[in-house]
């Protein structure tokens, strides 16, 4: 394998439903990984594949020379970087936030960071992914980067340990933009293909006949096409049977339509979808028995 030439270290924060599988594939590739999470089961996990457990999040930071942070949403991002990251993490240094958050949160991270005449002294890439858990698992993530070319080929071979296609995306927080606007076809498609599924029923139509005709003409699309897949998020998904899992289908819309009010950009679907999606999504959860009849979220 290709590593980058001199000492590499990685580090990796948030070994959730998605980082802990990204960091079993850098661990697996030979990578020297630096852990931590919260949970010490899943620090565990990481450390019997290889990987050293950190202490602190100021342990990691100054002893890894490229760092990813792989947390829940933008307030923890906020605090990691701003209250255990940016003093201790090393000049050179590279640090990856692989969350999901708005690209204004990019900037104010890079705020927090350390600089030397003006000028700042740890690289930051935003790096949101796409492709679901399997791909996570499977190693074959899409990833959208926003920040310098430079510092993302030079990461490059990192990177390529659990991923199967690198999209440069422009500058700081372009690759959360482009993560936003995939989710919003993505939720929205799961939206109508709910509809259309209730509305097959009312017909007759089963639904898995629906489904297989749909993945055979002009109706399918990803959702269809691994049709289950986020049902499952409402069975087994870390925030399953709470109010989190509600917020996090909505989450992109909802970034979405945030951020038009400040270009004044007309989005009147994804406003309609950020409006409906709990119901929808109590609704599918009644329809595959997760949720009892009669009760409420």
């Amino acid at each position: 394998m290709s590593q980058p030439s001199g000492p590499f270290s990685v580090g990796f924060i948030g070994l959730g439903d998605m980082g802990g599988p990204m960091a079993e594939r850098i661990v697996e590739q030979g990578f020297a990984l630096t852990v931590f999470d919260l949970r010490p089961d899943a620090v565990a996990g990481l450390v019997g594949r290889g990987a050293t457990a950190a202490a602190t999040l100021a342990e990691l930071a100054a002893n890894c020379d490229l760092v990813f942070l792989c947390v829940v949403n933008d307030r923890q991002v906020l605090e990691i970087v701003r209250d255990h990251l940016a003093g201790h993490l090393r000049a050179g240094s590279t640090l990856v936030i692989v969350s999901s958050v708005l690209p204004d949160t990019m900037r104010e991270v890079e705020a927090f960071l350390p600089r030397r005449d003006e000028k700042p002294v740890v690289a930051l890439l935003d790096c949101p992914v796409t492709g679901s858990r399997p791909a996570a698992a499977a190693g074959t993530l899409t990833l959208m980067i926003g920040g310098d070319q430079a510092v993302i080929e030079r990461i490059r071979p990192v990177l390529q340990t659990f991923s199967e296609r690198i999209f440069p995306t422009g500058r700081l927080g372009s690759g959360q933009a482009m993560k936003i606007a995939n989710n919003v076809m993505l939720h929205m498609n799961h939206l109508v293909a709910l509809e259309a599924v209730r509305f097959a029923r009312a017909q007759g139509i089963d639904e898995a006949a629906l489904i297989e005709v749909v993945n055979s003409g002009t109706g399918r699309s990803w959702v269809t096409e691994t049709w289950g897949l986020i049902d499952e998020m409402f069975r087994n998904h870390p925030q399953a049977g709470t109010p989190g899992i509600y917020q996090m289908m909505v989450k992109e819309m909802m970034n979405a339509v945030q951020l038009s009010r400040a270009t004044e950009t007309w989005l009147p679907l994804t406003t309609l979808g950020v409006e409906i999606g709990h119901a929808v999504h109590i609704e599918r959860e009644l329809d595959l028995g997760i949720r009892p009849a009669g009760t409420d979220a």
